[in-house]
């Protein structure tokens, strides 16, 4: 685990090294959140404001109410590393505004946000280029083992319980998984973005806590400091059962290593 300080495509991030892939996190002019989310075989799962696709303005994480936690976005945030630990098992980056504060737990195997502050009911928004490219084939697995398909405009599912999923492309290795703690009846937004003018997908969105386009993307159902959030990246060799319990197991410690 290592964070370094780099210019990524024209603007600061904190670069971080873990042992399954590499976050850049746009850090200056008032901007925060996951601006790529790199796996172990170079491809780029949220390429915010970057190709492939025409909209990549729209992907990042956590994307959270008022642009906080949206790359390239100013939501007026301040961000630092905890305690100036930038090498180790457990490496942090604080996150605040005048609505939210957030830590994020950067560790070997995920990332695990914690919510410090919020001011009003927030969400926590995955906007992804699943495998670095988008295509019809690129699938979400729900905690029952079934693989899914995400729906154009509209989610398939209006609550994850539980509150779990992992993401695939046929063509790339690697899996992510987005989980959250305690489990809620907050909606689960789940379905993919269309660009029906130029005949592409541009992105597949993932959230807790935020309704889909057709319910206009209400936040809700989330508020206070307990919900915990975790992502990071899985071996998509591993059975769907090996990768439950190393799921289940993030969740259960979100904010310890695991290996």
């Amino acid at each position: 685990m290592k964070l370094s300080e780099v210019e990524w495509h024209g603007v600061g991030c904190y670069k971080i090294e873990m042992d399954n892939g590499t976050v850049y996190f746009e850090k200056d002019n008032g901007v925060s959140g996951f601006k790529s989310f790199i796996d172990s075989e170079g491809n780029d799962w949220i390429a915010s404001y970057m190709e492939p696709g025409p909209k990549g303005e729209y992907r990042g994480f956590p994307n959270s109410p008022g642009n906080f936690g949206h790359a390239g976005r100013d939501s007026g945030s301040t961000n630092i590393v905890v305690d100036d630990k930038r090498e180790g098992d457990v490496v942090v980056i604080e996150s605040w505004n005048h609505e939210f504060r957030y830590q994020y737990w950067f560790l070997p195997k995920h990332v695990s946000l914690k919510v410090i502050e919020a001011k009003r009911p927030f969400c926590f928004l995955l906007e992804t280029v699943v495998g670095g490219s988008s295509e019809e084939e690129d699938f979400y697995v729900t905690a029952d083992g079934e693989k899914h398909i995400p729906q154009i405009r509209k989610s398939k599912f209006d609550d994850f319980t539980p509150e779990w999923f992992y993401l695939g492309d046929p063509r790339v290795n690697d899996r992510l998984f987005l989980a959250k703690t305690p489990d809620d009846d907050a909606p689960n937004e789940n379905h993919r973005q269309f660009m029906a003018k130029r005949g592409v997908i541009n992105m597949d969105l993932y959230s807790f806590g935020r309704w889909d386009k057709e319910r206009g993307y209400g936040v809700e159902g989330m508020t206070g400091t307990e919900h915990v959030c975790s992502i990071g990246f899985i071996d998509g060799s591993k059975s769907h059962e090996e990768i439950k319990r190393f799921i289940e197991g993030i969740m259960a410690k979100p904010f310890e290593p695991v290996y």
